[in-house]
């Protein structure tokens, strides 16, 4: 229900209107029966002033009209952009018109919009009439749609040309990258990296590299190349996947480069087609990496893997525990290391063909974690053979071939037993498979090529893993970015929309590392809700007079408008205006 109330700030009663309403979560989604999508409460807030103002409003003749658009969002991230150097790189790599817009616009409007509301490219001209940005950038927002966004996408990178690709060469049909070069893409990342560097300020000690990779609605017949089943990591295995490829600096997990490849490829094999490139522009972009150190993740094992690498740069990396049982089955006792809250021993041995540092470590939190994680599974698992049982119209009086199946084809069969008695499921738990499974609970196998490391050192190195992780729970989070599901069909588009995301991402991350370093220690999505909190309220006093003003802010809302220097993005749009 709409309503009037009253705000203090700074001893100061000023008021608004407000009302709420409920929006779905996906804006794809429709309709209010039950399995049409989740939804939640918004609320707008519009500033009307204080008592005096109102009065005098009303005196001189109340607007016929009052509207709001976003500002406070929309303008950070633009400020972000150019000072990462990001618009004039667009401008630059991304050159022409097309439908009376420059080209690089309809990119830069797709990446504040993964930042705002992640809308479908259709969707995006209504969007960004709601938003400062067709004045900011002087462009007509009824041209935006998707028809229009591929169209330019395709004066970047040419769908048409890669199938000709293809077609003269079919060796590329089992290329990692499809056959696609993505070279202004690539063009803009590295123009930007010199100013990314000098905002994280210091020497890049450290880089970290991971993949990750996000589902689609693709199905057969498609024309995507890069879209294809495998082991999708949100356990949505009956959907095709496209993989990605990030390379960030391990201090804040701000992404360098990146890649978008095949859906199917295992993460060595990908590791492995793209070692050369990686290097390639590792010592481009850093001209000293003589101490500098990549981190890995142990799905990218492998002896080739580590030959490409040696001599080129130091890394660490992980085992998986169940391949090296010698080093797990040592009593604790014998961890007489101590790192923060790590328990750790130390070897050296030969791996893959290379002398390393081995670091075994435990840690109680992980452990406890992990076990809570085994119980749970297994509970599930009991669960889903019970429903099973019980959907047979006559109980059986021995094990299906149904509940076999589910029963081997889960992780955590392996734990427990099933039979059938008196025509009720019995389960008892493997107590000799438990306690084998107990002895690598909250264990990890660390190992680097740098055997004069230090054990505390190449602990906090992998430790900075979680920043890359992070940075993937971003890209997934459906308040933020929402690169998942894919819902684009040809390869050249997949390539330009997980730029836009990545560009995204970085953004956030700029703005974040802003507001952390004057004291504002918050979320991205506080950050978010505080930003777009101030709105561009527009008073239409008839067709001759109207006036814009931003919405009263708080002392938090004042501070971020000073750190993002939103006072010049209120200039550009002319924040007082008579026709």
């Amino acid at each position: 229900m709409p309503q009037i109330y009253p705000k203090k700030i700074k001893n100061q009663i000023y008021y608004y209107y407000q009302y709420t309403y409920r929006a779905k979560v996906d804006p794809a989604s429709s309709g209010k029966k039950r399995g049409s999508g989740k939804s939640r409460v918004r609320t707008i807030s519009v500033f009307l002033g204080t008592a005096e103002s109102i009065y005098e409003t009303l005196k001189t003749g109340k607007p016929t009209e009052v509207a709001y658009r976003e500002f406070g969002l929309i303008a950070a991230g633009y400020q972000a952009a150019k000072q990462i150097g990001l618009i004039d790189a667009l401008r630059k790599h991304i050159p022409g018109k097309r439908y009376g817009i420059f080209k690089w616009i309809f990119f830069l409007v797709t990446i504040i919009n993964r930042l705002d509301c992640a809308t479908s490219k259709e969707q995006m001209g209504k969007w960004a009439s709601k938003t400062i940005l067709p004045e900011l950038l002087e462009f007509n927002a009824d041209i935006l749609n998707s028809k229009t966004f591929w169209y330019v996408t395709d004066d970047v990178i040419s769908e048409k040309e890669v199938n000709k690709k293809r077609l003269k060469n079919p060796g590329l049909n089992d290329d990692l990258f499809a056959g696609i070069t993505a070279t202004v893409f690539e063009n803009i990342e590295n123009e930007i990296w010199p100013q990314l560097a000098g905002l994280l300020g210091g020497s890049i000690e450290g880089l970290i590299y991971d993949t990750t990779n996000f589902f689609t609605y693709i199905e057969e017949p498609a024309s995507s190349m890069l879209a294809k089943s495998g082991h999708n990591k949100d356990s949505r295995h009956s959907l095709k996947q496209i993989g990605l490829a990030l390379l960030v600096e391990k201090v804040w997990g701000m992404p360098i480069f990146h890649w978008i490849y095949k859906g199917n490829s295992h993460d060595s094999k990908t590791f492995s087609g793209i070692i050369t490139e990686l290097l390639k522009r590792i010592k481009a972009a850093i001209t000293d990496i003589e101490d500098l150190v990549l981190v890995i993740d142990k799905g990218n094992n492998s002896e080739d893997n580590f030959n490409k690498l040696k001599g080129q740069i130091n890394w660490v990396g992980s085992l998986t525990t169940s391949h090296y049982p010698q080093l797990i089955k040592k009593n604790l006792s014998e961890y007489s290391g101590r790192y923060g809250k790590y328990k750790y021993y130390r070897t050296d041995m030969e791996i893959m063909g290379m002398k390393c540092a081995v670091v075994v470590t435990y840690n109680e939190d992980l452990h406890k974690k992990q076990q809570y994680t085994l119980q749970a599974g297994i509970g599930k698992l009991k669960k889903k053979l019970q429903e099973k049982f019980d959907s047979y119209k006559m109980l059986p009086q021995k094990l299906t071939k149904g509940i076999t199946s589910l029963k081997e084809a889960d992780r955590y069969g392996a734990y427990v037993d099933v039979a059938v008695e008196d025509k009720k499921l019995v389960f008892t738990p493997l107590r000799d498979k438990m306690e084998a499974k107990e002895k690598f609970l909250g264990k990890n196998i660390i190992f680097s090529d740098k055997t004069d490391a230090e054990s505390g050192w190449i602990i906090a190195q992998y430790k900075q893993k979680e920043k890359v992780e992070d940075d993937f729970k971003v890209l997934k989070s459906p308040d933020i970015i929402r690169f998942r599901p894919v819902r684009h069909w040809t390869d050249t588009k997949i390539y330009a929309y997980g730029f836009c995301c990545i560009m995204a991402l970085i953004l956030i991350k700029v703005m974040q590392i802003q507001t952390d370093r004057i004291g504002l220690k918050m979320s991205r999505v506080v950050l978010k809700e505080e930003l777009k909190d101030m709105k561009e309220i527009i008073m239409i006093y008839g067709k001759d007079r109207a006036e814009k003003q931003i919405s009263q802010r708080s002392s938090i809302q004042q501070k971020l408008w000073q750190l993002f220097d939103l006072m010049q993005v209120e200039k550009a749009v002319n924040h007082t205006l008579s026709t």
